[in-house]
């Protein structure tokens, strides 16, 4: 998982999981129901990750919502951050009250930032660390909460997962008998101390979603559902109980001149890039994403026991979705597409497209716009638009029917029109495919 929103670790660590192409392809094929696996089908219990630092009344309000969509919640409590090789803790100022008025289960989870090692089940890092652990389950006891998990969040470099064992050995006697789970990544899966590792806790979460560590991956997505079948294949495997982390955000990915990975912008992060930094967008498809949530729903390894994601809509984030699309596709649907077009004024009108629909992305968006009993003597738009006014019509298009990103509920201006009198108009909104370039 990234760090806590506010301040950000060094240029903002990567999203989730990093992986080279070559790691990733080289795990077994997808999963199929036609295979010898024993599978599983219908409902699959899920939850969402809270992942504010900063608790304020949208992050409240979030709580709630997500007390009545989801089957429960992983809450951010800490995330530890290192000067070299000394740790130092920043905390969540979490709402108790209104975690302990929830109906469904709430975990917690403590984030430990990049560290190289070395690693000892003794030494005073592991100590820390067991001891910020246990003091997160005890402030939740001391405010009437009853922890349902506690999830450990390392992305520990592939080669050190045996090292990695033992701070999970400490903390995971550190927060008895609170069940205990970790967090994993696909690039772990071919490794021999991968299994001995996960079975030191009582489950795992496979995060299936990543931030490609290279400008030339080519890749626009943060979630490859052909990969996350095959990973997720991979895992059932090992015949051990695991979660499957899925994508709710985009991001913005930075990259030094040779192509390198340097830091990922997200909600409440900002970085200031140097010069020549070349930025990139990578984004959650939802239909995809959708599709494979069907599917698991559908017919599934038995190993798959839950998904949770990353993150629980806030009405503060601009980079994440809203609880129309997520609601969607956690139900293994396709979010709705719907637009409505919105007239203001008189003269001159002003012309504005809402999302009255489920789904997040909008490709190929224009606005017709008719009237009578008048002429048209000027009119412009917005930047992203252009616009054609002739014979009683006007169209105003997304410049070459390039994506538009408005959430479901919101409302976004595209341009206006002015007539020498009153005219009676009507404006439709509607989607359309862009002819391929």
């Amino acid at each position: 998982m990234r760090p806590l929103d506010d301040p950000p670790s060094s240029a903002g660590r990567l999203a989730h999981v990093v992986l080279s192409t070559f790691t990733a392809l080289a795990l077994v094929g997808p999963f199929g129901c036609h295979q010898s696996t024993t599978t599983a089908s219908g409902p699959l219990p899920q939850r969402g990750y809270l992942w504010q630092r900063a608790w304020n009344p949208a992050v409240q309000a979030a709580v709630h919502e997500a007390d009545k969509r989801m089957d429960g919640m992983v809450i951010i409590g800490a995330e530890i951050l290192w000067n070299g090789s000394t740790p130092t803790t920043n905390r969540a100022n979490i709402d108790w009250s209104t975690l302990k008025n929830a109906q469904k289960p709430m975990a917690l989870v403590l984030r430990v930032a990049p560290y190289p090692g070395p690693f000892s089940e003794e030494d005073s890092t592991a100590k820390y660390i067991a001891g910020v652990a246990k003091s997160l389950i005890t402030d939740a006891t001391a405010h009437g909460l009853t922890v349902s998990e506690f999830q450990l969040d390392f992305d520990c470099a592939q080669k050190k997962l045996s090292g990695y064992s033992l701070w999970v050995k400490a903390v995971r006697t550190a927060v008895l008998p609170t069940r205990f789970v970790i967090t994993t990544l696909p690039a772990w899966l071919n490794e021999p101390e991968f299994s001995p590792l996960v079975r030191l806790a009582d489950s795992y979460v496979l995060q299936v979603h990543s931030v490609p560590i290279s400008s030339q991956a080519g890749e626009s997505f943060l979630l490859d559902t052909g990969l996350a079948r095959k990973w997720v294949q991979k895992a059932a495997g090992l015949g051990i109980p695991f979660s499957v982390a899925l994508p709710t955000y985009r991001c913005l990915a930075g990259y030094d001149r040779s192509g390198k990975l340097m830091g990922v912008v997200m909600d409440s992060v900002d970085v200031a890039w140097p010069p020549g930094t070349r930025t990139l967008e990578f984004s959650t498809d939802a239909d995809d994403t959708a599709a494979l949530v069907n599917e698991w729903l559908s017919c599934r390894p038995r190993e798959l026991k839950e998904l949770i994601w990353y993150r629980i809509p806030v009405a503060t984030d601009q980079r994440n979705w809203r609880w129309p699309t997520l609601t969607a596709v956690m139900a293994g649907r396709k979010p709705a597409h719907k637009l409505q077009a919105v007239q203001r004024g008189d003269n001159p009108i002003d012309i504005s497209v809402k999302n009255t629909g489920e789904a997040d992305k909008q490709v190929g968006v224009r606005v017709t716009v008719t009237w009578t009993g008048a002429s048209i003597v000027a009119f412009d738009t917005l930047p992203g638009w252009t616009v054609v006014a002739k014979n009683e019509r006007a169209v105003f298009t997304r410049i070459d029917g390039s994506q538009m990103e408005l959430p479901p509920g919101n409302e976004r201006s595209v341009g206006w029109l002015r007539f020498d009198k009153l005219a009676n108009s009507a404006s439709v909104a509607e989607e359309f495919s862009p002819p391929r370039r």
